[in-house]
């Protein structure tokens, strides 16, 4: 949705890009979550692109927030997901680590009653790394160093060798 957000060397990747205003994007998504709300009894949102570029400062204030989606200021596309959720009263599941919940995120999550959670699933090899570590430990051995290789080359390293993603792990 913004390539600002995006790390420059996965623009042959991004494929499948919506263009529009914040208030176009963000209307095209609600549309599609009430598309599925019309098909299932039960719908979240599960956020698991690529970790975006760090967005400073915080959006604190929901004024703020709403200011910079009317005026069309360059917003993540994760953030632009969490703000169609909220409105559509969904579930929105973090499973990327950058910093979506902003304070007025969280304001206005609370005010429409939808539910916020999530913050990096740490799935595949991170995850089996931090289970075994625990096992290891709580076995009474001491862990010297854990030390792996993304054999299945799920893209992450390429998106966080550029510094403007890399800040947001």
């Amino acid at each position: 949705m913004n390539p600002d957000f995006i790390a420059s060397n996965q623009a042959d990747r991004a494929d499948n890009v919506r263009v529009g205003t914040n208030e176009e994007l963000i209307e095209m998504l609600r549309k599609d979550i009430r598309d599925h709300k019309a098909k299932n009894d039960k719908v979240i949102l599960l956020w698991t692109a690529n970790t975006e570029m760090f967005l400073l400062p915080e959006i604190n204030a929901l004024d703020d927030l709403e200011d910079r989606i009317k005026n069309n200021v360059p917003l993540p596309s994760s953030v632009l997901y969490c703000v169609a959720a909220i409105k559509e009263g969904i579930t929105y599941l973090n499973g990327s680590p950058q910093n979506t919940f902003h304070p007025a995120i969280v304001e206005m999550a609370g005010k429409h009653g939808a539910l916020l959670a999530g913050n990096d699933f740490k799935s595949g090899q991170t995850r089996f790394k931090t289970v075994m570590s625990d096992f290891i430990i709580g076995a009474g051995l001491r862990l010297a160093s854990v030390v792996s290789y993304n054999h299945l080359g799920n893209n992450d390293g390429k998106n966080l060798s550029e510094d403007k993603t890399f800040r947001s792990k």
